[in-house]
């Protein structure tokens, strides 16, 4: 029934199938929807003693993403789906860790995520039974790999124009991967030296150390710590345990030290959809990726939409801006393939007040933190910055695929598709 590269069914309706009878021997009626236009969203609906679940099976070779989670939680909390008392999202490949890492701090109680094996479904989140948290076997202690598995991965976070929150997303792309449990190293080449001070509490101390720790949300384990450095204080030798370097680059880019350049597996430049900027934009981050390939070859130089409205009223104004952006990007690509401007289907920044406010302790004289703090149980920080890490992981998986000969690549969906 299994086939090389395609999950371990043949096709989604064997497994389908596979897990209708699973959930007969529980006990759960099943009705299948295979040819019914809600198999989009779900492939199975089970009750019993009261509950109606929605099932949606993936048979995939990667791991369930964090967006693919997002979308299926999504569909459980739509008005149509009210019918349904909760979900199960079953994979026949498990479940990456940025994904997991988002159930498992918003805790949503109307959702179930499992691997099918030929054994039964063994499951990686039920809001019911926590004690899945300390035994899941999938993932590996973070002190053990980082995302290269050897080496360090160095991130830098450029700027296109004042404003675009470059700070920001460099401080909370670290605070995704201690979610996951990496330490991370905050390197800060900005001259502002802003990281110091939205990383300490004392704002009028000389010596405190820029540091944060991240609690670790399951149990019988460590958190995780940011620690913010400046240029001559980042020294590999001396943090063994460090597998993620994230660098908050000066606006000024000749200012940035050449030995940090040299060595950055990716480069992010932040920008912001504005109708009267994106001409400016546009020449500006084409202007810092001829910068950073004149001194470095092999990173991969990547467009961030911030602040992105996903209000359904700004769907046509989104797409002609991205369009307009994209432009500017094609046009490069023709002298150097390693960069692009990231699909917000894949990682976007979402405009969020949480986001605007964070830093808020340096007037209040309270201790500094992330802005991932919960809203009626969400936060839509947290899950798009997890969802920006995780994409950087399969960039660094796409890039290792290379090394061994796989030639193939999956075409990324166009910003026409963003819409």
């Amino acid at each position: 029934m299994s086939t090389p590269g395609n999950g371990q069914f043949a096709d989604t309706e064997s497994l389908s199938h596979h897990v209708a009878q699973q959930c007969e021997v529980l006990g759960y009626q099943t009705t299948q929807l295979s040819g019914n236009k809600n198999a989009l969203m779900h492939s199975l609906e089970i009750s019993n003693k009261g509950d109606s679940i929605a099932v949606q099976v993936k048979n995939h070779k990667a791991k369930t993403n964090i967006a693919q989670v997002c979308k299926f939680s999504e569909f459980l909390d739509l008005d149509s789906s009210d019918r349904f008392t909760s979900g199960w999202l079953i994979s026949t490949s498990g479940f990456s860790k940025p994904a997991l890492t988002h159930v498992r701090t918003e805790r949503p109680s109307n959702l179930k995520l499992g691997t099918c094996t030929p054994y039964g479904i063994r499951w990686n989140y039920d809001p019911q039974n926590a004690d899945l948290d300390a035994r899941d076997s999938d993932e590996m202690s973070c002190s053990q790999a980082g995302p290269n598995d050897q080496a360090i991965t160095y991130i830098g976070v450029f700027t296109c124009k004042g404003g675009v929150g470059k700070t920001t997303v460099a401080a909370h792309l670290a605070g995704a991967f201690a979610l996951q449990g990496y330490d991370v190293i905050l390197v800060d080449l900005d001259p502002e030296r802003n990281l110091r001070k939205l990383f300490i509490e004392d704002q009028s101390s000389e010596d405190e150390t820029a540091s944060l720790y991240v609690p670790a949300h399951r149990k019988g384990f460590t958190g995780s710590t940011i620690t913010v450095l400046n240029a001559e204080e980042w020294d590999e030798q001396q943090y063994p345990e460090i597998k993620i370097v994230i660098c908050d680059c000066s606006p000024v880019l000749n200012e940035n030290p050449a030995r940090f350049i040299r060595r950055f597996d990716y480069c992010l430049v932040p920008t912001t959809l504005s109708p009267l900027g994106i001409a400016k934009n546009g020449d500006v981050i084409i202007r810092t990726f001829r910068h950073i390939r004149s001194m470095n070859q092999q990173a991969d130089m990547l467009t961030l939409i911030n602040c992105y409205n996903d209000d359904g009223s700004f769907v046509r104004r989104n797409r002609l801006l991205l369009n307009a952006l994209e432009k500017h990007i094609i046009s490069y690509q023709k002298e150097d393939k390693k960069c692009e401007l990231i699909n917000p289907l894949d990682a976007k920044i979402r405009r969020n007040d949480n986001l605007l406010y964070w830093g808020f302790h340096i007037v209040d004289g309270t201790k500094p933190r992330l802005a991932f703090n919960e809203i009626f149980g969400r936060s839509v920080p947290r899950t798009d910055f997890l969802q920006l890490a995780e994409y950087l992981e399969n960039k660094t998986t796409i890039r290792e695929l290379k090394k061994t000969g796989d030639n193939q690549t999956d075409p990324s969906p166009s910003i026409e598709a963003a819409a």
